[in-house]
């Protein structure tokens, strides 16, 4: 193992700890507790407090959160450390240490007189910062800010709800050029990639664990083959879709921009496998499976809220384009 990977394994323990212990906490208080336990650093540099790992190393963590459901817009922080590290180190030491909480629009654009609305911002109404997109690039706002305006809009996820902010002629604190935006946004897939898969394993081991446990006509329901055959199709799904998002993750650095082929391999093969596998799961608990009670349609809609936003259909058809390129060749 490289000293990275014995690194990411030491943080994502800390992680499963953690994550079990915000169950229950306000978002302030939550991104404290992460703040403190040194998670939200991982991608930031050393000069904010950060760590300066690879995009491999905070894979895991976003795994057991998303695993977990996590209430808090970890994937958004993680990445806007990074980012506003050079050009706005306070705060992006604040979002370090979980002194500060920022969310990014996940739709809609702003004008250029930094006008509009956007939407789908996780936890938008408890967050004090949003990244906006404009044209290429995006904007930095404070949401307390003379002209922006933050209202519930709950959407897919129950535990971490977004909020729709409306921006008239606002002041931005910062702006965002389009390179950088679109390294940001290329990660962000990726990392949303790995909280899909991490709830699929989550699921997963319910079945298993439930099936193991279970017993019908004096025999654990594991044994019965046409389950087992089931357990490991989903198995191979996973396992290959992991695979595809590890190689990605090692190469992400030669691609900022996320237009690699393994980064379109990634996103394909885990939008498609992580809903899958958690539907199984769901199916293999039999007439319990869908109740609120065993509650995992909570990472159902976790995992079909990263699978739109990865775009499989997308991603293939991009590959579809390279591969027009290669025979042109």
């Amino acid at each position: 193992m490289s000293e990275h990977s014995d690194i990411a394994a030491e943080i994502a323990r800390t992680a499963q700890r953690v994550v079990a212990e915000c169950d229950g906490l306000d978002t302030a208080s939550v991104a404290a507790r992460l703040g403190e336990a040194g998670l939200l650093g991982v991608l930031a540099p050393e000069a904010v407090g950060g760590l300066g790992l690879p995009l491999s190393a905070v894979a895991p963590v976003v795994e057991v959160a998303e695993a977990g459901l996590l209430a808090f817009p970890l994937v958004e922080t993680l990445l806007a450390a990074r980012l506003l590290a050079e050009t706005q180190p306070d705060l992006a030491a604040a979002l370090v240490a979980g002194e500060a909480v920022l969310t990014i629009a996940g739709a809609g654009s702003l004008s250029p007189g930094v006008s509009g609305v956007v939407g789908r911002a996780p936890l938008g109404t408890a967050a004090r910062w949003l990244l906006a997109p404009l044209g290429e690039g995006a904007v930095l706002l404070a949401l307390d800010a003379p002209g922006v305006t933050v209202a519930e809009d709950p959407g897919f996820d129950l535990e971490r709800p977004a909020a729709r902010v409306s921006v008239s002629g606002a002041t931005p604190a910062a702006t965002i050029p389009a390179a950088a935006w679109a390294t940001l946004r290329a990660d962000a897939l990726l990392l949303r990639a790995a909280g899909a898969l991490g709830a699929a394993g989550h699921c997963m081991d319910r079945a298993i664990e439930h099936l193991t446990g279970r017993r019908q006509f004096g025999r654990p329901l594991v044994t019965m083959q046409g389950l087992r055959f089931s357990l490991a199709r989903q198995k191979i799904a996973l396992e290959g879709a992991r695979h595809a998002l590890e190689h990605a993750l090692a190469l992400a650095g030669q691609d900022p921009q996320g237009e690699s082929v393994p980064r379109l391999v990634a996103r394909a093969t885990c939008a498609e496998a992580a809903p899958a596998v958690i539907e199984s799961a769901i199916q293999l608990h039999g007439g319990m499976g869908f109740t609120w009670d065993l509650g995992l349609h909570r990472q159902l809609r976790r995992a079909k809220e990263a699978a739109a936003a990865l775009d499989a259909v997308a991603a293939r058809a991009a590959l579809a384009g390279r591969l027009e390129e290669a025979w042109a060749l």
